[in-house]
């Protein structure tokens, strides 16, 4: 009987009417233990038989996930062809698309259940980010539970949830019964209604456990459901209480043949027996598993140490003697058995299972118990199990002090069994890990060793690698010769053994060295690194293609290209859920969007990107300049507080490409408020760099601003300036801002026209400072306005290019905006025009210029970006 969960129930109900119209959602239950997650579930179904085809999923609480468990379950219940990519284990990669697609053909709703979903491998975490980012579009209701009690703000879970579009998602927290509740389950009245309320909490499973364990009134209260389970099971058969405690040591799913040989063959007339009396139950596929978990767990801590060890021992051997045992239930049971042997032997092969379809999380886990035994390993495996966990830890967890110690411990280890090539492998991954965390220096120091102890060892990928590594180190620290020099090394190496991921990194490497040294040649080395990199499904080097195009776009002012750039390295970085890169090239974004003098949304895309949890400094580094930029141009108070953590951020990395732009906002900054001192510290730390360590529009843009503030650029670090700065310098400023306008810089624009001295050149300074939201700088130009006696010829009231669609980041009307709103939403163009009161043409040409803004070619891609981007779509407007 589901007490107190009518509301719940109409709820869920409404969302299946919207999937039957092909506007799926997600509905989160959430709640402690016990709650009745699982009942409200079931009894939803029971309602709903015949308006919907349902699938169940569970995750199991095993010591590791098993990779992608629930949705191989899944896939066996949707379709003939997902079923026979379930068998085969097949990859996210393959599945999830074959599985989107089943679910997008279905002539019949679909209700797909993930219970349990906080016990849930990495690879069931991303079908779960994968489907819920395109949930809107399927005639699908999700239905995922989990103990939100039992789960952290730092859960991978949670961070998957906060990724997923709000819209979509529908909260249950389950509530503890009332009084009312519990009263209508105390049927028998054999322990007051008040008291068991007290004692539970209206917990329904404590209240269900209390009542059926209880004959007459409780002389103690029960302080946890242990004691409630241990009532219970005291009243059973001796016979069905060992039963369960042997079953209580497997997680999820007990197979019963393991049990068997236990109990004399009688195991199934123990399930029976364990059904009846409501200990135990079958799943709609036939499995068999505790009723509730947190039975289980209060049954298996009857047990002793050492009668647990003995029943893990027994399962164990049964599963050693099976043809195919799932491996992680052998990895499972022999850490529960102390077994040493075989957890050296099943983890690493489960870990690298686990691998191959994306389970990274679980390959960590499986590496993390075989670590727990590793002092009996020989030598050569102890070392193995170190580097493999800290790169799979790196992957799915994060790059913490243990996943470098690890890296240290391989090394040790390898340097005492003169193993100088794999040292040399350690050194490169300590460099990258060290990169990874900001750590500059220590990042150069293990790359140089990396390189001088393989420099003596034959030609391999790993040397090759290193070269590569040291070509990008340089690379990012403008140090573009070298970086070119040790990219065609590690390229001439990787020829002789053939492989393309070392020259597509390396490539990638000197086409952008090239490009930032105003070799256009570095065009090509980037077409033919991003040939060969989706070729080779290198999804990481194909978004770090588009990031640095992008960034070479944007420093150098080709706008146009970009604007394609981060367009489509965005939308590629959102279809393949490669999130870090995603949000770094929305930075980017921010970026162009500044340098266009578009100050409002460069302000607010930037607020989008560090709103985000768990992105890495590298990744939110460049909004995080782009905002305390946006702080100095605004005038706003806070600018100094601002600047001074994004140059904390940017020192971090030691890289130049941030450190140089965070100490020129200083001297921006300084030229406005005249302040000087702090700008002529962080001047003296740029001037002594070499001329060539620097891009000549960071050379101009720091000529600009500390000509301003007093301080004078040495002549060899300004030879050749930009055109546009070049009329600053010979002073015919206008002409200036005639060259601004022309690239597309409206801020630089109105900065030269504030220079020439003329009343109308100032008005119109004004007059783009106010187009563009650059509060601080219009009100200087108000104050000269004033001084000169012009105040009263100052425009009042915004207007011109930056209004409407120059007002939105990717350039849409007024009307466009309107279509947007309705569009992410899921309608058809007949129920936007609707909507709108618009015939179907004009919608349909509003939803065809859209796709060439987004530079994506379905509604599908539109709404993922929005997903990620919610600044996109503004705040409703009037209509068309």
């Amino acid at each position: 009987m589901l007490i107190e969960r009518d509301d719940e129930l109409k709820r869920l109900d409404d969302l299946l009417s919207l999937a039957e119209k092909s506007r799926g959602s997600i509905a989160q239950i959430t709640g402690e233990a016990g709650i009745g997650k699982t009942s409200l579930i079931s009894e939803f179904f029971s309602q709903t038989k015949g308006r919907a085809v349902t699938v169940w999923g569970m995750c199991d609480a095993l010591f590791t996930p098993r990779p992608l468990g629930p949705i191989y379950d899944i896939a066996h219940n949707l379709s003939k062809k997902c079923s026979q990519l379930a068998t085969t284990k097949s990859d996210g990669e393959v599945l999830f698309p074959v599985m989107y697609d089943t679910m997008m053909a279905s002539s019949s709703p679909i209700i797909l259940v993930i219970e349990d979903i906080h016990w849930a491998d990495y690879g069931t975490l991303d079908f779960l980010r994968f489907l819920g980012r395109r949930i809107s579009l399927l005639p699908v209701l999700l239905i995922v539970s989990y103990r939100d009690d039992e789960i952290g703000r730092d859960h991978p879970l949670i961070q998957v949830i906060g990724d997923l579009p709000a819209a979509n998602i529908h909260r249950f927290g389950l509530s503890p019964l009332s009084l009312e509740g519990v009263e209508k389950l105390n049927v028998d009245r054999g322990v007051p209604t008040g008291e068991i309320l007290r004692v539970t909490g209206g917990n329904p499973f404590f209240v269900t456990e209390l009542i059926a364990s209880s004959d007459t009134k409780i002389d103690t209260a029960p302080t946890s459901v242990r004691e409630a389970v241990n009532a219970r099971l005291s009243r059973i058969s001796p016979s069905e209480r060992n039963f369960l405690e042997a079953a209580s040591a497997i997680p999820g799913s007990i197979e019963i043949s393991l049990l068997d040989p236990l109990f004399n063959n009688e195991a199934e007339v123990l399930v029976l027996a364990c059904i009846q009396r409501g200990l135990l139950k079958r799943d709609g596929d036939g499995s068999l598993r505790f009723r509730h978990e947190l039975a289980r767990l209060a049954t298996a801590g009857r047990m002793t140490f050492v009668e647990q060890k003995k029943i893990h021992e027994h399962f164990l051997k049964q599963l050693i003697d099976q043809k195919n045992p799932p491996l992680d239930q052998l990895v499972h049971h022999a850490s529960g058995a102390l077994a040493t042997g075989s957890v050296l032997k099943y983890a690493p092969i489960a870990a690298e299972a686990a691998a191959e379809i994306g389970s990274h999380r679980e390959a960590a886990a499986h590496y993390a118990t075989a670590l727990e035994f590793v002092s009996d390993a020989e030598p050569e495996q102890a070392a193995t199990l170190y580097e493999n966990w800290a790169y799979e830890a790196g992957l799915a967890l994060k790059i913490d002090d243990e996943v470098i110690d690890a890296r240290k411990h391989a090394i040790t280890i390898w340097r005492a069994l003169g193993r100088r090539d794999k040292v040399g492998a350690n050194l490169r991954w300590l460099s990258r890990l060290h990169w990874y965390r900001g750590e500059a220096a220590k990042a150069t120091r293990y790359s140089d060793e990396a390189v001088q102890i393989l420099e003596n060892e034959g030609p391999s990928k790993e040397k090759a690698m290193a070269y590569s590594l040291r070509s990008q180190l340089h690379m990012l620290n403008d140090r573009m010769l070298e970086a070119i020099e040790w990219g065609e090394k590690a390229i001439a190496m990787a020829s002789d053994f053939d492989d393309d991921e070392v020259i597509v990194h390396a490539l990638n490497n000197i086409g952008t060295a090239k490009l930032f040294r105003g070799n256009k040649e570095g065009l090509t080395d980037m077409e033919e690194c991003l040939r060969l990199a989706r070729k080779n499904t290198l999804h990481e080097e194909v978004a770090r293609v588009y990031t640095n195009l992008a960034e070479y776009a944007v420093e150098f002012k080709d706008f146009t290209l970009a604007e394609n750039m981060l367009s489509e390295g965005i939308t590629f970085s959102q279809e393949n859920d490669l999130d870090s890169w995603t949000y770094y090239l929305v930075g980017r974004l921010a970026q162009l969007r500044f340098e266009q003098g578009r100050i409002q949304d460069a302000q607010t895309i930037a607020e989008g990107v560090l709103a985000r949890h768990n992105q890495t400094l590298l990744m939110k580094l460049p909004a995080l300049l782009v905002y305390a930029k946006v702080k100095i141009r605004l005038g706003a108070s806070d600018a100094r507080k601002h600047l001074t953590e994004a140059l904390r951020g940017a020192l971090a990395t030691g890289e130049l490409q941030y450190i140089i732009p965070a100490r020129i906002a200083f001297v921006e900054a300084a030229a406005r408020t005249g302040v000087t001192p702090d700008a002529k510290e962080h001047f003296e730390q740029i001037v002594a760099h070499k001329t060539d360590e620097i891009l000549i529009w960071r050379w101009a843009e720091l000529w600009f601003w500390a000509r301003q503030c007093g301080l004078k650029v040495p002549d060899e670090h300004i030879k050749v300036l930009p055109v546009s700065y070049q009329h600053v310098a010979d002073g015919d400023p206008f002409v200036a801002a005639t060259v601004f306008a022309d690239l597309g810089m409206a801020y630089h624009q109105a900065q030269c026209l504030m220079l020439t001295g003329d009343d109308k050149d100032l008005i119109a300074a004004h007059r783009l400072f106010m187009q563009m939201g650059a509060s601080g700088d219009q009100r200087i130009a108000r104050q000269k306005a004033i001084q000169r006696g012009i105040a009263s010829q100052l425009t009042r009231k915004q207007r011109g290019p930056y209004a409407a669609s120059k007002s939105h980041p990717l350039g849409l009307t007024r009307r466009e905006q309107d279509v947007l709103q309705e569009l992410v939403t899921g309608a058809t163009n007949q129920e936007i025009a609707k909507a709108l009161s618009r015939s179907s043409r004009t919608v349909e040409n509003h939803v065809s210029t859209i796709l060439q803004k987004f530079n994506v070619s379905n509604r599908t891609e539109i709404i993922l970006r929005v997903q990620n981007e919610p600044w996109l779509v503004p705040q409703r407007q009037s209509s068309l």
